[in-house]
C-alpha cells in the first residue's frame, strides 16, 4: 500500500488527506473517497477499507474539519457550522484534491452526513455516494450523543465539553471501552483484530485533537437537519445501516432510505455503528457491489447521453 499524505486548503481550513495507490488510478474509473466520523481521523481508513483496496485499488481518505492533523482557522467560531458550511468546506476540499475527476464518496457517521450533503448540493465531483451509519439530524445516542447534547447547550457548556475530551485522553483503556460502545455486537467487534488496528491508527491524532475546535464543530452538528432537502439528491445513493445502532437511531436511516429518491438500502442485522468491524465480510462485499453498481450506472448514463447527442441531426 503506497500512501501519500498531505493537506488541502478550503476556506481557511487545512484538511488532511491520504492518497493511496495513486499509481493504480485509471482515467475511466471514479476516485473513491472515504470520510470518517467524529473523534476519529483521516487515518481511520488505513485498515477499514475492503482488503483488496490495500494493494489493488487507488483510493483517498479525506478528513473532517477540526480533526487532527487537520487545523481550523483562527476565525472558526460558534455559529459557523451548518449544512451550507459543510458543503462549502468539503466541496472545496474535494475540488482541490481531485481537480475535475469524478468521485464516489463513502462516509461513515458524520462522514455519511457529509456524503448526503454533498449530493443534496450537487457537488460537481460527486457521481454517487454510500452513507454508512449516516444521519439527517444532529441527534444521537450513546457517549457521542452526550457530547453532542453538551455542545448544543452553547458557550456556557464549553468547559464541560472540553473537560470530557481531556479526560478521554488520559486512558487508552477508556478510549478502547468508548469505541466498543459504538458496536451492538461487541463480541464480534472485540474479536476482530481490525478494532485494535483502527484504534492504533488514530491514536496519535486522538491525543492531539483540539477540544475547543471540536466543541465548535459539535455545537454546529447539534443543530443540523437536512431531511427536507433529501429529495434534491439525483445521483445513485446507498444507505448502509445497522439494525441496532446505539448512536444514530435506526429511524434516521429509514428516513434516509425513504426520502432519498431511488436510494438503495442495506441494513445489517444485529449490527451497531461499526458494520465494517462487527460484520466485516458482509459489509465489504456490500460496499464492493455498491461501488460497482454506481460506476456502471454512471457509464450507462454517459453512453445514453452520447447516443442521444449523436442522434441529433445537424443543421
Amino acid at each position: 500500500m503506497k500512501i501519500r499524505e498531505g493537506f488541502v486548503e478550503s476556506e481557511g481550513h487545512q484538511l488532511a488527506f491520504l492518497a493511496v495507490n495513486e499509481h493504480l488510478a485509471k482515467d475511466d474509473e471514479p476516485a473513491i473517497v472515504f470520510i470518517h466520523g467524529v473523534l476519529a481521523s483521516v487515518n481511520f481508513w488505513r485498515d477499514c477499507v475492503p482488503p483488496e483496496f490495500k494493494d489493488d485499488r487507488a483510493w483517498y481518505a479525506l478528513s473532517l474539519p477540526a480533526h487532527h492533523p487537520s487545523t481550523v482557522p483562527p476565525s472558526f467560531a460558534l455559529g459557523d457550522v451548518d449544512d451550507a458550511w459543510f458543503f462549502k468546506i468539503m466541496n472545496g476540499a474535494l475540488q482541490t484534491l481531485l481537480g475535475n475527476k469524478k468521485a464516489i464518496v463513502v462516509g461513515h457517521s458524520t462522514g455519511g452526513f457529509c456524503a448526503l450533503n454533498l449530493a443534496i448540493h450537487q457537488a460537481p465531483n460527486v457521481m454517487g455516494i454510500v452513507s454508512v451509519a449516516g444521519f439527517h439530524r444532529g441527534n444521537w445516542g450513546g457517549v457521542e450523543g452526550l457530547l453532542l447534547k453538551i455542545a448544543g447547550l452553547g458557550k456556557w457548556a464549553k468547559g464541560l465539553f472540553v473537560a470530557n475530551i481531556l479526560i478521554s485522553k488520559l486512558s487508552y483503556f477508556a478510549r478502547r471501552t468508548f469505541a466498543a460502545q459504538l458496536a451492538h455486537n461487541r463480541k464480534a467487534y472485540r474479536s476482530n483484530p481490525l478494532s485494535l488496528r483502527m484504534l492504533d491508527n488514530i491514536e496519535p491524532n486522538t491525543l492531539a485533537h483540539d477540544p475547543v475546535a471540536l466543541f465548535t464543530f459539535f455545537n454546529g452538528i447539534a443543530g443540523l437537519e437536512i431531511a427536507d432537502q433529501l429529495h434534491k439528491i439525483n445521483m445513485p445513493c446507498y444507505i448502509f445501516s445497522g439494525s441496532d445502532d446505539p448512536v444514530v437511531p435506526t429511524e434516521q436511516s429509514r428516513v434516509l432510505a425513504s426520502e432519498v429518491p431511488n436510494a438503495k438500502s442495506v441494513e445489517f442485522d444485529g449490527v451497531g455503528h461499526m458494520p465494517f468491524i462487527e460484520e466485516a465480510d458482509a459489509y465489504f462485499s456490500a460496499l464492493e457491489r455498491a461501488l460497482n453498481d454506481i460506476t456502471d450506472t454512471d457509464r450507462i448514463h454517459a453512453n445514453t447521453k452520447k447516443v442521444m447527442a449523436d442522434d441529433v441531426p445537424s443543421i
